[in-house]
């Protein structure tokens, strides 16, 4: 896991020296529940992201804009005393010049039980998607889900468990 941390901390500051995709970065804001599947142990979450303006690539998609590889760190809590820190890289494309946006992402995170739900360990995968539409200029609304889950891979138990939260994005 420590390598895995290493090479991954490497390829974030890569991607960062190395720029060629720039727009804006972004600063998410999300509220929503936590563990909505399995939902046996329900509770309230908060969620902030930041991802990175300069990032890799970038060009044209499906009729969209691929705005680049970037890299993105965050973090929530739930009211159960979990929480999670997580860093990752995102792929945002847009439509409708900017209008609408698709983010997924993927990253390793640190997990905090709490009285929360056991997720098998405190190291875990972080995968979301971030849909969402522009409001006014430099400001977004969207809706989010993030799964986290260690794949079995890192712990013998993976339960796992998923978060839905509505978004608010700050472009700048």
């Amino acid at each position: 896991m420590r390598t895995l941390a290493v090479v991954f901390a490497h390829v974030i500051c890569w991607l960062g020296l190395s720029a060629q995709a720039a727009d804006q970065a972004q600063l998410l804001i999300g509220a929503g529940q936590y563990d909505i599947i399995p939902n046996d142990n329900k509770s309230a979450a908060l969620h902030v992201q930041y991802r990175f303006a300069n990032g890799f690539g970038g060009g044209h998609a499906i009729g969209g804009k691929f705005l680049g590889v970037k890299p993105l760190i965050g973090a929530f809590i739930n009211t159960d005393k979990g929480g999670l820190m997580f860093a990752g890289l995102a792929i945002p494309l847009q439509w409708g010049n900017g209008l609408l946006e698709f983010e997924p992402s993927a990253g390793i995170a640190a997990y905090r039980q709490g009285d929360s739900t056991f997720l098998g360990g405190t190291a875990q995968f972080h995968l979301g998607i971030q849909a969402s539409v522009r409001v006014v200029r430099g400001v977004r609304a969207g809706l989010g889900v993030t799964h986290v889950s260690n794949a079995q891979i890192l712990h013998k138990k993976n339960r796992g468990t998923n978060i839905l939260m509505a978004t608010a994005g700050l472009e700048f």
